[in-house]
């Protein structure tokens, strides 16, 4: 804290724009906590939702209006139900913006609780069933009936049909490989590496060529893969819509008007129709309900859990997945076996 608000100069509670000027300085000059500047404005704008709440006595509930060192745990719970303004119009609050606004009244409470302005830190006396849920970090996949199912769905016969012999190849690459929304769609004719088995040529491995280190990588194609690829490779003219279109899985589309996608790859809404439709035919099958999420990560996770689960080294997967580091892994640790551990703390962000 600096000087200016040393000393005896608040032996009684300030107000509460001066109380969030002080923690804001506090978080300044903490090297253990850190307050960044572009978050001030959000802080500020959160800090005057709860002083209008309080001025209104609980919107109104109460006939005066309420100091903000003499709150409850209560005045907590009926703000966090219906004081929190979203910052957009027209929208609700979320779950996550309510968290944040109970953070935020923990976190400036507390240090109104270490400068003697208040006995005890409201926010903190919360009932668990009134803290607004915490933000999952983690990654979500598909049960295992839904990935039997989908995969029954991709081994179907496609008939020739030039549409349907791309998305199952495409497909089959993202379940089998655990490639990115990004890797598959830029993949060109060029990314596929060939073997000669019995005097013919079949795709062997995928070169991958994204930005990062790491993801610069070649994978084997499994058996699956191979055969789909085959399948589409053998009518992919039909779709191309010119002869020179590189893009792997292309569509019959020419290139953007922006001119900031080459001519016949496909869209990131395209692909994620194809996953979304996948993902729901699959569930119906499986005669269960829709997967938490129904873009193409779910598909990746799914394949990093269970090579994970198989018994595949952690460090090996991250080579696999394009990741620095198995700290990419560790969203994934409450799908994983009991046996299986993810260490992260001795992991370094920058290590290559």
């Amino acid at each position: 804290m600096s000087e200016l608000f040393q000393g005896s100069l608040f032996r009684e509670p300030p107000s509460a724009e001066v109380l969030l000027d002080l923690w804001l300085d506090h978080g300044y000059s903490a090297d253990s906590d850190p307050i960044g500047l572009k978050g001030e404005p959000s802080y500020r704008y959160f800090w005057s939702t709860w002083t209008k709440y309080l001025k209104t006595g609980r919107n109104a509930e109460l006939p005066a209006p309420i100091e903000w060192q003499a709150v409850t745990s209560e005045d907590v719970v009926g703000f966090l139900t219906s004081g929190p303004e979203s910052r957009k119009e027209d929208t609700q609050v979320s779950d996550i913006t309510r968290r944040r606004y109970w953070r935020l009244l923990e976190r400036i409470y507390d240090f109104a609780l270490q400068q003697g302005w208040v006995s005890s830190n409201p926010a903190k006396a919360l009932e668990r069933m009134d803290t607004p849920p915490s933000e999952d970090p983690l990654g979500a996949i598909v049960t295992p009936k839904v990935w039997a199912a989908l995969n029954s769905i991709l081994l179907a016969p496609v008939d020739g049909d030039p549409i349907s012999a791309r998305n199952r190849a495409l497909l089959v690459c993202l379940t089998a490989m655990a490639l990115t929304p990004m890797e598959v769609r830029t993949l060109t004719l060029d990314s596929v590496v060939y073997a000669t088995e019995e005097g013919t040529e079949r795709p062997h491995q995928l070169q991958l060529d994204g930005p990062g280190k790491n993801q610069r990588r070649r994978v084997v194609l499994p058996t699956v893969a191979v055969a789909a690829l085959q399948d589409w490779l053998a009518i992919r003219s039909r779709v191309a819509c010119k002869p020179e279109v590189e893009s792997l899985f292309c569509t019959n589309r020419g290139a953007s008007r922006s001119g900031g996608k080459p001519a016949g790859q496909m869209t990131p809404v395209t692909l994620l129709l194809l996953v979304r439709d996948l993902l729901v035919a699959a569930a119906k099958t499986a005669g269960e309900p829709l997967p938490a999420r129904l873009g193409p990560q779910i598909l990746r996770n799914t394949r990093l859990v269970m090579w994970l689960n198989e018994g595949v080294p952690a460090s090996q997967v991250a080579v696999w997945a394009g990741l620095k580091n198995v700290k990419g892994l560790y969203h994934l640790r409450e799908h994983l076996n009991p046996e299986i551990r993810i260490t992260v703390k001795n992991v370094r962000d920058d290590e290559d």
